[in-house]
């Protein structure tokens, strides 16, 4: 009896000392985030960066994008960590400006853990005025707020 509460104690401060350690230089901090791109030139838009829940892990950042305009879709995602850099992908359903339209498309942003430095690698299925498929290509960089 006395040895079960012993390892559950021993397990809730193993788990607490993962939560609460200093971030790797590699590991992101949590907290919001400037997303400085050259892909929009109307809106802004800033992340919100938190712990991957259930998963709890060193190498998974929560991310939540919002738009600071109401009219541009906003998105969560799951961003892992694989050699150094964070990647993940969405749909967004406005992603590529037509002249007074938008078209859907599926990006993927992927980033460097230390500098924070990356690019948006956006693909559509059809393009403008019913165009062939293609992709697009931005860069970004985040500023810790």
């Amino acid at each position: 009896m006395k040895l079960s509460r012993i390892g559950v104690v021993m397990a809730v401060l193993v788990a607490l000392a993962t939560l609460l350690a200093p971030p790797s230089p590699a590991q992101m901090k949590f907290g919001n985030y400037d997303l400085l791109t050259n892909r929009y030139d109307r809106a802004s838009w800033f992340w919100f960066v938190a712990v991957c829940l259930p998963e709890v892990s060193t190498d998974c950042v929560d991310v939540g994008g919002r738009p600071r305009l109401a009219f541009y879709a906003r998105y969560d995602a799951k961003a892992y960590l694989v050699d150094g850099r964070y990647s993940f992908t969405v749909d967004v359903p406005d992603g590529l400006r037509c002249p007074g339209y938008n078209m859907p498309t599926r990006d993927t942003y992927s980033w460097d853990a230390v500098t924070l430095v990356g690019t948006i690698d956006s693909k559509f299925d059809v393009g403008c005025f019913n165009g062939p498929p293609g992709s697009q290509f931005w860069t970004f960089k985040l500023q810790r707020l």
